[in-house]
């Protein structure tokens, strides 16, 4: 039986932002080892944002003097029915290779993925290079549509991507593979991502 690695949308975030933030590189040296990176204050309040939504969606009260009590209400409406931390994985080969694709999907609703995040600070298109709608996308071949929808605490933004509009998750993965490579990481990563499965 041959060798399968995993990859997940979070190594290859930190790959492709690796390049992007001060220590970047470095805490992407220290996700391919699995070794934990500090959280920072963005992470912290990433978590929180997502605890209070979900715990929302699922019957808790929010208080109408929340900081956030619009924008997760707002959000609510939207997600209302949704599955929530969906875990999926899937099989794919490339150059040869077998991988296990992974990831944890915050909602699926009628053929929707839906990913929220709070972020102080918002751009548009903030998320058009992130690995994460081309993986979820492979995850979900059935999906027409996936939904970033971001809040900066004053207001919900949406961005949102089409599979067709989309680059295939391969082309990312051959793209990796050949950076591991030129960078003598392939020993890292074979021995610390194989898969179980």
């Amino acid at each position: 039986m041959r060798n399968k690695f995993l990859l997940t949308q979070t190594l290859l975030s930190s790959w492709l932002w690796s390049y992007r933030t001060e220590g970047g590189y470095d805490d992407f040296l220290k996700t391919l080892d699995r070794k934990p990176v500090q959280s920072t204050r963005a992470m912290l309040d990433g978590n929180r944002f997502e605890n209070i939504l979900n715990s929302t969606l699922n019957g808790a009260g929010i208080s109408p003097d929340h900081e956030w009590y619009r924008h997760i209400n707002k959000l609510c409406s939207t997600l209302a029915g949704a599955r929530q931390q969906v875990k999926l994985s899937r099989d794919i080969t490339v150059d040869g290779i077998d991988f296990v694709c992974y990831g944890v999907l915050d909602f699926l609703k009628a053929g929707i993925i839906y990913d929220t995040k709070y972020s102080e600070t918002y751009m548009t298109n903030k998320y058009l290079d992130s690995p994460q709608h081309p993986m979820y996308f492979y995850l979900v071949p059935e999906a027409y549509e996936f939904q970033y929808k971001i809040c900066d605490g004053k207001y919900i933004y949406t961005e949102i991507y089409r599979p067709e509009d989309t680059q295939p998750i391969e082309k990312t993965i051959k793209y990796f593979m050949t950076f591991l490579e030129r960078r003598g990481l392939i020993d890292i990563y074979c021995q610390k991502w194989q898969s179980k499965y």
